[in-house]
């Protein structure tokens, strides 16, 4: 069932299997190309009540040169989603902070907001050549929340453009984003 790919694709951030979405929804549509599959997610998109003119996408994984959306855009999806029948399904299929996934080993097993935190996590990145290190285009985090106040929200966070240390890698920026997470858990009134 989709719903297996979609867990595929939100636990593990597997890019194969997001990259095909598009064009699974184009053939359910009876069409088959990539174009085709994302002018049928931008209605689809329209419909949840996001505002495509705000975003841009050209692929399926969030790679491409094109690939552009904001948190705004992003909490609109999550909620539009949060109104449809599947999905109980979709929040499933999201990793878990602290306990699986790509969220995994954000937090530590102590963590106050472990468990509390159902999020897909995003990292891009591009080579400095100039300065032998990586520059960390897009570290993000969208997702819902229960606070530990038991208020329920609906999270973006974005860590755009930072050169990292030369032989560093995104798992710092990763940190950050988990410790803000529990910031939030914990102070949200």
């Amino acid at each position: 069932p989709l719903s297996e790919a979609v867990k595929v694709t939100l636990k593990v951030s597997h890019n194969l299997y997001a990259s095909t979405l598009p064009l699974l929804v184009a053939a359910k549509y009876g069409k088959r190309t990539l174009p085709e599959g994302m002018r049928e997610e931008r209605r689809f998109l329209a419909d949840l009540g996001v505002d495509v003119d705000l975003m841009s996408l050209e692929s399926g994984a969030g790679g491409g040169d094109a690939d552009r959306v904001t948190p705004r855009t992003t909490v609109q999806v999550l909620r539009g989603m949060a109104k449809r029948p599947e999905w109980a399904a979709y929040k499933a299929a999201l990793p878990v902070l602290g306990v699986d996934g790509t969220l995994a080993d954000v937090v530590g097993p102590d963590s106050p907001a472990r468990g509390k935190v159902h999020a897909k996590t995003g990292t891009y990145g591009d080579a400095d050549l100039l300065n032998g290190r990586l520059l960390l285009r897009a570290k993000s985090l969208a997702g819902v929340m229960t606070t530990a106040n038991g208020r329920n929200l609906t999270v973006a966070i974005f860590v755009n453009d930072v050169p990292m240390p030369v032989g560093g890698d995104p798992v710092r920026e990763g940190k950050v984003i988990g410790r803000l997470c529990e910031i939030i858990y914990q102070n949200c009134p």
